[in-house]
């Protein structure tokens, strides 16, 4: 079909194609007047995805802006937002309230469904503004829910921030409490066991034994030099009494009495040797002579007997010395390891102290981080255009529903002729009986009208037929 015969079959069918448009363009105006109109409340906000944090001033590591955004439009139309906007509006639940209004009574959860029905949440593209639209009958309601709508969901932003916070700012005071015992009982421990053991300055005092310890120390070694000078002396005494070389001993040669002693029984004995040669044994002078020399030995007997008792002596003296000295350092060693060990146990109850004193630290600077934070009436969200009334109904306009209908009209009627066309074929002229039933036309008559003006004859075609006709 060209584009010819479709408009010949719309011009010829054109009262069915007006008759369709004009019933669609009226009933596009009766629906236009009989339907209520919807009026749309436009809130607009801007929402901060990267806000800095008030206290810290450190950036949070969120995701993308896109999905911060459209999380934000999750709680915007979230049910627990439109519960909040049915208590801030005060609409009607009861009787009263609903006699008073002129709506509707509901409950809380039915004006939440029916808010969130009307309600419209879109982002703005490329930027962090949203638009919140809720339409209604009533253009000041409209623009009173959207705007509540956004002063709620301000506040459950707020109440979603803060809510964490105080729950563990609540906790956290709970556990100050515990560790402010756990210090205090620490430091009682600490302390106890200082008084029981008599600490009072750890490091000075082992410095202190230290050093007294080194002083034992030096005075053992010398005291086991002298022990064993003493015992060589001791047993060189006992090698020279048994060899009877006591004269060898250093003590004995350096004896200046011993020496004095020998010296006089030598000359007693040559005395008394000369009076053997001059007298019998009997002579008062031999006797007296025999008598000194045998005092002479027994004074010198004596005196070796005192310088070996001297020299036994000073050996069991440097011996019990260093012992003494030997126990001394012991104890003072023991004493020592146990000061270490005090001083070791020590630091374990002070390093208990200090842990838990920085447990306890940590702790109250975080409960008064989130004490502050439990406090912060500051969002990242912020209105950007308040909602007013509008002034003109949402939707088409009269003018636009009356151009679209002619369209909707015009095209629906051309469908309609169309499909007529299609169930009761006619041909219009000679052009579609050449492609139709294949007749070659021989003329054409000319639709006659109610009019006295003579008409002119079209060109006739087919003339080979009209002149075969005539002779014929």
């Amino acid at each position: 079909m060209s584009f010819t015969q479709l408009l010949r079959i719309l011009w010829a069918r054109r009262q069915l194609v007006i008759i369709t448009t004009a019933t669609v363009v009226g009933l596009a105006i009766m629906a236009f007047i009989a339907m209520p109109k919807g009026y749309v409340g436009t809130t607009s906000m801007v929402i901060d995805a990267r806000a800095a944090d008030p206290l810290t001033g450190a950036s949070p590591n969120l995701p993308s802006t896109a999905a911060v955004i459209a999380t934000q439009i999750d709680v915007i139309a979230s049910r627990a937002v439109a519960l909040k906007v049915t208590d801030m509006l005060k609409l009607p639940t009861d009787d009263a309230r609903a006699e008073e209004t002129g709506l509707e009574k509901r409950t809380r959860e039915g004006w939440a469904t029916e808010l969130l029905k009307r309600l419209v949440v879109k982002p703005v593209a490329d930027s962090n503004v949203v638009r919140i639209k809720f339409e209604d009958e009533d253009p000041q309601r409209a623009a009173d829910v959207a705007n509540a709508f956004a002063e709620a969901y301000m506040q459950a932003s707020l109440d979603l921030r803060l809510d964490p916070a105080k729950r563990q700012s609540v906790w956290f005071e709970e556990q100050l409490t515990r560790l402010r015992g756990v210090v205090e009982d620490r430091r009682e421990k600490l302390s106890q066991y200082q008084r029981s053991h008599g600490i009072v300055a750890t490091t000075d005092r082992l410095d202190v034994e230290n050093a007294r310890l080194e002083e034992i120390s030096k005075q053992l070694l010398e005291a086991q030099r002298k022990s064993q000078e003493a015992n060589a002396r001791m047993r060189q005494s006992q090698y020279a009494t048994e060899g009877d070389r006591l004269q060898e001993v250093p003590e004995i040669m350096s004896n200046g009495l011993l020496q004095s002693l020998k010296a006089d029984l030598v000359r007693a004995e040559s005395k008394l040797a000369e009076l053997s040669e001059r007298y019998g044994r009997n002579h008062p002078q031999f006797i007296a002579a025999n008598a000194e020399v045998q005092e002479l030995r027994q004074k010198v007997n004596a005196e070796v007997g005192k310088a070996k008792g001297s020299i036994e002596q000073s050996s069991q003296i440097a011996q019990r010395t260093t012992a003494d000295l030997q126990r001394a350092f012991d104890q003072q060693k023991q004493h020592i390891l146990e000061l270490n060990r005090q001083r070791d146990e020590l630091s374990v109850q002070d390093r208990e102290v200090q842990n838990a004193q920085a447990a306890y630290d940590a702790a109250l600077q975080r409960a008064s981080q989130l004490r502050l934070e439990s406090q912060l009436t500051q969002t990242s969200v912020a209105v950007l255009d308040s909602a007013i009334a509008p002034s003109t109904p949402a939707g088409l306009g009269l003018f636009l529903s009356v151009a679209l209908s002619l369209v909707f009209g015009g095209l629906l009627g051309a469908a309609l002729a169309l499909m007529l066309e299609m169930f009761d074929r006619r041909i219009r002229d000679g052009d579609e009986l050449v492609s139709v039933a294949g007749i070659e036309v021989l003329g054409e008559v000319p639709r006659l009208r109610a009019s006295f003006k003579p008409h002119k004859l079209p060109l006739v075609r087919g003339s080979r037929a009209l002149l075969e006709g005539g002779s014929a």
